[in-house]
């Protein structure tokens, strides 16, 4: 026979049991908000491409064919390389008073996309004021333009869009990741709608459309 109630050796023991469960648990805990976290940043990560991707076709679906009369042949304000691309569309609705704005798209020295921005009529075109950072961490970028252009007039892709008497057909922009990055960007593919400078009001003498 014992004296009722637990001997040292039984409350040891049962004090370990008791911390073993307590860490189970904890651990059990941990787990569900681990994955959370990633899920979290993983969508964080997804939103910040799908972001991006919005503002840039919407934008450039909204470029504006504005002629260059001073250009031989005469064409539209639209240049594009394989690294940046160079064209005139209005500003979002909340800059809406501010006119048709010059927009420059690019990878930056600190691996930065940035689309870039000034009044299309502003003193300094050498200057942009308006900078938007819309992804960090970019490895590189890849512009392309489809269309008919001279001398070439196979409609085609192309690394180079610049002095031409139309603007392209479509813009393609790819962007890439640093390996071990786990964001992903879909290729995006813009179809610029307007395709006629309806607010040109040619000045013969000139050749320029009058106002610019």
């Amino acid at each position: 026979m014992r004296d009722d109630g637990f001997t040292l050796i039984e409350a040891l023991v049962s004090l370990a049991v008791l911390a073993l469960l307590s860490l189970t648990l904890i651990g059990g805990l941990a787990a569900p908000r681990a994955v959370w976290s990633r899920q979290d940043a993983g969508l964080d990560r997804t939103e910040a491409v799908e972001t991006a991707q919005g503002v840039l076709r919407e934008r450039l679906q909204r470029a504006v064919p504005i002629t260059m009369y001073d250009r031989r042949p005469p064409g539209p304000d639209f240049d594009g390389l394989a690294g940046q691309t160079l064209f005139i569309a209005p500003p979002p609705q909340a800059q809406a008073g501010d006119g048709l704005r010059r927009y420059r798209l690019s990878l930056d020295a600190q691996s930065r996309l940035v689309l870039e921005s000034r009044n299309r009529m502003a003193l300094d075109q050498a200057a942009w004021p308006e900078r938007q950072v819309l992804l960090t961490g970019v490895q590189a970028i890849d512009l392309a333009y489809f269309g008919s252009a001279q001398p070439d007039i196979t409609p085609r892709w192309r690394a180079r869009w610049s002095q031409q008497e139309t603007r392209p057909e479509l813009v393609r922009i790819r962007v890439f990741f640093p390996p071990g990055d786990a964001r992903v960007w879909p290729e995006l593919l813009v179809q610029p709608i307007a395709d006629i400078d309806t607010e040109c009001d040619l000045d013969r003498a000139s050749k320029r459309c009058k106002g610019r």
